[in-house]
């Protein structure tokens, strides 16, 4: 294996390893918000992928990519939350059609999206 092919399976390693960070970050930050603290649905929602992806954006940043010496909230951090912004707009249209339209309980429902 060439030197690249290992730098790029590592990076691989580590974005994967985030990803379920996130995943169970923004999860429990859901259900907790939603089930304990008794947040509707779409607020609970925004506020694990705000907590989601900050986290994300700090970790792929300064652990798995290091794209600069200095860690920033420049240009690329405005590109990382648009794509956010695009799929968690996604995900709130279909929660919102799957609890306030469609009588379906919301913990499912995100689970289902």
């Amino acid at each position: 294996m060439t030197g690249r092919a290992e730098v790029e399976r590592a990076e691989l390693l580590r974005f994967l390893v985030v990803g379920g960070v996130n995943f169970v970050l923004t999860f429990a930050v859901f259900t907790v918000a939603l089930n304990v603290l008794h947040v509707n649905h779409l607020i609970s929602l925004l506020t694990a992928w705000v907590a989601g992806n900050f986290l994300t954006y700090v970790l792929n940043f300064i652990w798995v990519f290091r794209p600069e010496a200095r860690f920033s909230f420049g240009l690329r951090f405005v590109k990382y939350m648009t794509a956010g912004i695009v799929s968690v707009g996604l995900n709130l249209v279909l929660l919102y059609v799957l609890v306030d339209m469609g009588g379906h309980d919301p913990f499912w429902s995100q689970v289902a999206i």
